[in-house]
């Protein structure tokens, strides 16, 4: 049976192999859970929200972005990751850089896990779904990931703000000696000072 980027209008997509099956299999999941849980709901008598406070929408967007990053980047949760994909090399701040191996829905998956962009909407979901049925615990979950986020980038800010003040030292330094030679230069040491007979002293030159 031929791979669905080698039939009808999907063939010619790339030269690459691309699992454009199992891609379709991710998307079918993700919109089958979405419609599931959405009648899920209807069926149990829940009504969604009428609209997701602003307060919520930047925690869960926070929390949002440091789970994805966690699971897809982290070096710790590599674990959940290698069967999918493979270590190419480390990265900074406890991060490592990988990439998806393997064919048809190893590959897909691989790709999946090692994108913190394509895992955004799995997460947000994921949030926003647990967040119209347990609020408070929700919440609870998200500030914890929410605050890691924000100890991230202070770490960073701090790292940042390190690399400034050594670069702003080190020209410092360098602009320190230059001028050194350049006043050297400009002002050379006097030689010793030739006296003629009912003349003032006159300078030998330099």
């Amino acid at each position: 049976m031929k791979a669905l980027q080698e039939t009808g209008p999907f063939a010619g997509y790339d030269s690459e192999h691309h699992p454009l099956g199992s891609y379709a299999a991710l998307i079918g999941t993700f919109g089958t859970s979405m419609l599931g849980f959405l009648g899920w709901m209807g069926a149990s008598g829940r009504r969604l929200p009428e609209r997701l406070g602003w307060k919520d929408l930047a925690l869960f967007g926070i929390a949002t972005h440091a789970v994805s990053r966690l699971v897809s980047l982290d070096k710790v949760t590599s674990t959940l990751r290698a069967p999918f994909v493979r270590y190419e090399s480390d990265s900074t701040a406890g991060e490592v850089v990988e990439k998806a191996r393997g064919e048809g829905p190893r590959r897909a998956l691989g790709e999946l896990l090692d994108c913190p962009f394509c895992l955004s909407p799995w997460v947000a979901t994921g949030f926003v779904a647990a967040s119209t049925v347990r609020p408070r615990e929700t919440r609870f979950v998200a500030s914890i990931f929410a605050l890691s986020a924000a100890s991230f980038f202070l770490h960073r800010a701090y790292e940042w703000l390190g690399e400034g003040l050594h670069r702003t030292r080190a020209q410092v330094q360098l602009l320190e000696k230059q001028q050194e030679r350049e006043a050297a230069v400009q002002f050379p040491d006097r030689g010793p000072q030739v006296v003629e007979s009912g003349r003032a002293p006159i300078p030998s030159p330099s």
